[in-house]
């Protein structure tokens, strides 16, 4: 579930960029992409070099794995990349940045591990804050902090020759070559990209954000969140909407821990959307809202759906032949 827009906004009193995917796998994604040209962190370590964990892909979760959004997914789910494969997508991409460096000597080549907690909690980061908060347990524990996360380390590749040799620029580049063998264009990082390219499915991005945001506007969601309102404003805590912002409710997502009145507002909250049934009505809008706009552009949808599927096919070999 990916979303092209970036408008600021809150989600289950949160404030994010509602439309922006806020998976915590997307940073290691982003990680992957920009290294080489990180301005600060630290060069690889010769002795700290590990594969990461080959597990199951079949254990990373698809869709929620408690509260109201349990087992729930979306018709466009197959048309963009889950969290499994975008896991796999980051293993094999370091993988081969691995073997290509080890061809020019660099045997200790070491980018960090991505995120397997990440990858694994990444559906419930997703759809379980979809239609804001909605895990009663977690309301309990958390109220509406995030659950915690390692951030990504910045990396780079140390600086001369390996940096050279991953990047296919630098003064150790002789005519295209270091020592006398010849760099991919682009050096390593450009070969993987051309082996493993980053899936991209710009069209289904913006079909789930034109399918939000009409269910969101639908008469029924609509209703349900009126009855969410009135459940929340009948315990003494005025907002209109689960997308609002709580700050004004004396909520301060941003502190170490969450205080007694955030726990009381988020559980609060999560008991009303049980009652009023709003995320079960929120959600079964948008699905048809989702199969309308899989009508209007099949063929581009399947288009995108097939190229990110060829993609990830590749991926999930390589990653479980180095299993």
């Amino acid at each position: 579930m990916r979303f092209a827009a970036d408008r600021k906004d809150t989600w289950g009193g949160v404030a994010l960029s509602r439309y922006s995917r806020t998976v915590v796998t997307a940073a290691t994604i982003g990680l992957l992409a920009a290294c080489g040209t990180a301005t600060e962190g630290h060069p690889s370590d010769p002795t700290a070099v590990a594969a990461p964990p080959r597990i199951s892909l079949d254990t990373i979760p698809a869709a929620p794995t408690s509260g109201l959004t349990k087992g729930m997914t979306l018709p466009l789910d197959a048309y963009s990349s889950t969290p499994s494969e975008q896991y796999a997508w980051q293993i094999a991409t370091q993988d081969q940045w691995r073997r290509c460096m080890a061809r020019y000597g660099f045997k200790k080549f070491g980018p960090p591990e991505p995120s397997l907690k990440a990858a694994a909690g990444a559906a419930n980061s997703d759809m379980g804050r979809r239609y804001g908060i909605a895990d009663l347990e977690a309301a309990r524990t958390r109220g509406y902090h995030l659950p915690e996360m390692p951030e990504p380390p910045r990396w780079e590749p140390a600086k001369g020759a390996e940096e050279a040799v991953f990047t296919g620029s630098g003064a150790e580049i002789v005519q295209g070559a270091y020592k006398g063998q010849k760099i991919p264009d682009g050096g390593c990082r450009g070969e993987t990209k051309r082996m493993f390219p980053m899936p991209q499915t710009p069209t289904v991005a913006n079909a789930e954000s034109r399918a939000y945001m009409a269910a969101k506007d639908d008469k029924s969601v609509k209703d349900a969140i009126a009855r969410w309102s009135a459940c929340m404003n009948e315990r003494a805590f005025d907002i209109a909407s689960p997308l609002d912002d709580v700050s004004p409710l004396g909520v301060n997502v941003g502190s170490p821990i969450p205080s007694a009145r955030e726990i009381e507002i988020a559980t609060a909250d999560v008991e009303c959307k049980s009652q009023t049934k709003v995320v079960e009505l929120w959600h079964k809008s948008e699905e048809a809202k989702q199969q309308q706009e899989m009508a209007k552009d099949a063929s581009t949808l399947n288009r995108e759906r097939d190229d990110k599927n060829r993609v990830v096919s590749k991926a999930t070999q390589a990653y479980k032949a180095q299993g």
